[in-house]
């Protein structure tokens, strides 16, 4: 039976969360649980919609992971609040992930790596990005122009001083 809590956080399911336990989006993002440490889970969580596909891994602490991926409809204070469809009866379905374009053979460490410097310095930044202009002419002129009223006021300095 699935549910939309995440296994063992509601008693009344008499589940527990442990390593394949797994959630579905309606989107077709995919959580998988790859472990359960003490009080830490490991989790992936695929971005199927994305081309190429994209892995999330991350670990939290079991009771942040229960209050972040459980819907709770009472909750007045997150209207948008994500629901989650989990299962811990049945098996992961890996052939969802690769149809979308999961590979195999190496992979990043995490979906960090595949933004590039300038990506996260802008994100942190919070900038827009726009196309550049390919026409720079009218730019280089008025640093032309600029710089030639700078050598003439320089140049009738110097007559002045040698008079």
């Amino acid at each position: 039976m699935s549910t939309h809590d995440v296994p063992g956080a509601n008693p009344a399911n008499n589940d527990q969360l442990k390593m394949g336990c797994w959630a579905e989006h309606e989107d077709g993002s995919l959580i998988f649980v790859e472990s359960t440490e003490g009080e830490r889970v490991v989790y992936s969580m695929f971005d199927i919609a994305k081309t190429p596909l994209l892995e999330y891994r991350d670990a939290m602490a079991k009771a942040t992971f229960e209050k972040t991926f459980t819907y709770d409809p009472d909750d007045d204070l997150d209207p948008a609040k994500i629901v989650w469809t989990w299962h811990d009866k049945t098996p992961f379905d890996w052939n969802r992930v690769i149809r979308a374009g999961g590979q195999d053979g190496p992979r990043h460490a995490s979906a960090e790596h595949t933004r590039t410097a300038a990506q996260r310095v802008a994100e942190s930044l919070e900038l827009r990005g726009d196309q550049i202009s390919r026409d720079l002419g009218h730019r280089a002129e008025t640093v032309v122009n600029r710089s030639r009223g700078v050598w003439d006021k320089l140049s009738r300095a110097i007559a002045e001083l040698g008079k």
